[in-house]
């Protein structure tokens, strides 16, 4: 795991060596353990190297090839790199030591940009063609690793993490208003978009090629939409048993400690219990829970370690947990209000304590059904045999009625789509309580733009091939799980440099599960149906019969406490009025809330906090001051921090 930048000057002019080098410094978080620049006439690439696989100066990037013609700078890891080894020997292709970063030179060599057809992991990257004058970036096909650009019409710049941009003075630091609006909205802002204007995230399972006609975007892999219906139960489990072992096994390639984040869930437990099968050690186990019983899953964790004998870590997050705000927000580079930030930190950062790689249970949701969201979504979707005609006028008394009226809210529904009523359901600020907040300036600025839009065409896409509910696991995976999970456990988990990987995510694994019939995912209003199914001889009875709990924070029972003064401390301060984004009468009224223990209120102020907050570490203070969070210097996690070299 690793943090790459760099700068191409597709039409004129020379890279800058300095300035690329200092940009490879901001993000030395995600990798301490070496570096380097490469730069040549136009292009420069960039290298902070989290050391994983093969830690010798074999392994050192940016990495050429054996002329010197292909250079790269490699972020992620190639899982099925021992399978390809022998197969490039066996070509005649000659190797430099065992990193899996060579995979990529010598398969451009064979292959060119269709090269990413081979590559089975997680990655983001930056190749270039010395003798084609070519660059390419490249991202995993369900982002697990992320990649900004900007591209001013004569040269091309990118990194793995926005702050690093933000260090070239001509990268523009203008806030777009449609994300702001994305923003209230979702808790995180889609892709391909980003918070600023002029800089775009490179989508997920998507290449940029540029050379001197300039960049161009091509999608390289789809998530299939067609299910199978003559794949019956028993032959689903059996194949699911064996394909997410295998995804298991191939993620134990490491010449670092390993481990595993344990919830206690389904997900993750399984894929614990998988690697313990696989291991010859026992598995170390890392677990987060609250003072707060309601909250914690520790118990569960603890059962599922018992059950399996693994070497298991327990941490109690407790409220000053908060305190971690200033430093989340930096490292999270764009606004982002997903609570469940807070205890993913604190288990990565206990984690790095023992290990360098940790796998995780991410994913398991989305492809196998597991929010309430989705059997929610069949029960309303009854009503739809009337007209949507007679819906919408059944629901008009609603618009009568206050936002937290629990009939007024039903009969609203009643008149929505599924694929709308589900992105209700999904938004911290829907419609029409986002309008509400918004200055009038920001309102007018985003009269035509639906935030809903995009998702929309995304469902649409899965629906023509399986329903109007199956297509909501779609839709999850290609936005709130890319743009949010993901996104989420990538920056947490690198601020204490540790690498998290995520079986249930392997493509090749969710290219058969995308194939099952929905009755094999969602059973009744049983979730998870064949995934728990596939668990069943592997973990104990409890477990399996568990429902869904989130990796949430207890906000509605710390309102009040430190996140209630936090709030007011940030909203009803000067700049929050001054920046003109929020209605200052919308926000008193989100902090007045039906009280303090309302999770939906609760929610919102913490999005409003997030995005003030945000504001304030990355628009108050001068540009260069982005290189740091607001809390002080970023140290190195201690575990590494001895063997960084800069």
């Amino acid at each position: 795991m690793c943090g790459i930048n760099g700068v191409f000057h597709y039409r004129e002019g020379q890279a800058d060596r300095e300035l690329v080098r200092r940009q490879a410094h901001v993000q030395r978080h995600r990798g301490p353990d070496d570096w380097d620049v490469w730069c040549e006439g136009p292009v420069a690439l960039a290298q902070r190297r989290l050391a994983i696989v093969d830690l010798s100066q074999a392994g050192h990037q940016p990495m050429p090839n054996e002329d010197g013609t292909v250079w790269v700078t490699f972020n992620g890891e190639l899982y099925n790199w021992p399978e390809v080894k022998p197969q490039l020997v066996a070509r005649g292709h000659r190797l430099r030591g065992n990193s899996d970063t060579e995979m990529l030179l010598h398969l451009w060599e064979e292959k060119g940009p269709e090269l990413l057809g081979d590559l089975r992991g997680m990655f983001a990257f930056a190749l270039y063609d010395r003798t084609q004058r070519r660059l390419m970036l490249a991202r995993d096909r369900l982002g697990k690793k992320p990649l900004f650009y900007h591209d001013d019409g004569k040269r091309l710049v990118f990194a793995s993490e926005l702050k690093t941009l933000m260090l070239d003075p001509s990268v523009p630091r203008e806030v777009d208003p449609q994300s702001v609006s994305d923003f209230l909205t979702y808790q995180y802002v889609p892709s391909p978009q980003s918070i600023f204007r002029g800089v775009r995230k490179l989508p997920p399972a998507h290449r940029l090629i540029c050379d001197e006609r300039g960049p161009r975007v091509e999608r390289y892999w789809s998530l299939p939409v067609t299910a199978d219906p003559g794949i019956g139960p028993e032959e689903a489990i059996a194949r699911l048993r064996e394909l997410l072992a295998e995804a298991v096994r191939i993620r134990l390639m490491s010449d670092v400690p390993l481990g595993a984040f344990l919830s206690g869930g389904i997900d993750s437990s399984i894929v614990v219990a998988l690697m313990a099968q696989a291991s010859s050690a026992p598995v170390k186990t890392f677990s987060i829970g609250f003072e707060d019983q309601d909250f914690s899953e520790l118990q569960h964790a603890g059962r599922v370690a018992k059950h399996l004998g693994t070497d298991h870590h327990e941490l109690v997050v407790r409220p000053r947990a908060l305190e971690l705000m200033p430093r989340l927000v930096w490292g999270l580079d764009e606004p982002f209000s997903d609570a469940s930030m807070i205890p993913t930190f604190h288990v990565a950062e206990m984690a790095r304590h023992h290990v360098t790689v940790a796998l995780s249970g991410d994913g398991g949701d989305e492809a196998f059904a597991g929010y309430v969201t989705y059997p929610w979504a069949r029960r309303y979707a009854k009503l739809d045999f009337i007209p949507q005609a007679l819906r919408q006028l059944a629901a008009a008394p609603a618009a009568l009625l206050s936002n937290d009226d629990s009939i007024g809210r039903k009969l609203h529904r009643m008149g929505l789509s599924v694929v709308d009523r589900h992105l209700e359901a999904m938004s911290h600020f829907p419609p029409r309580e986002r309008v509400a907040v918004l200055s009038r300036a920001l309102r007018e600025s985003t009269s035509r733009h639906d935030p809903y839009a995009a998702a929309r065409a995304v469902h649409a896409r899965a629906k023509q091939a399986v329903g109007d509910i199956p297509a909501l696991l779609y839709l999850d995976a290609m936005t709130y799980m890319t743009d949010d999970v993901l996104v989420k456990v990538d920056r947490t988990s690198m601020l204490s440099s540790l690498e998290v990987r995520a079986p249930l995510l392997d493509h090749v694994f969710l290219e058969y599960v995308a194939r099952l019939p929905f009755d094999l995912k969602l059973r009744g209003d049983v979730t998870k149906w064949a995934l728990k199914e596939t668990a069943r001889t592997l973990l104990p009875p409890e477990i399996l019969a568990r429902g869904k709990q989130g990796f949430g924070v207890p906000l509605e029972r710390w309102f009040g406490d430190d996140f209630g003064r936090l709030a007011r401390e940030v909203l009803l301060d000067r700049r929050c009025r001054e920046r003109g984004w929020l209605d200052p009468a919308g926000v008193e009224k989100v902090l007045a809330g039906k009280g303090a223990r309302d999770d939906k209120h609760a929610r919102q102020v913490f999005t409003l906090v997030c995005l003030e907050l945000w504001a304030q570490t990355w628009l108050d203070r001068p540009r260069e001051s982005l290189a740091e969070p607001t809390d002080g210097p970023l140290p190195l996690h201690e575990a590494v921090a001895a063997d960084a070299k800069d």
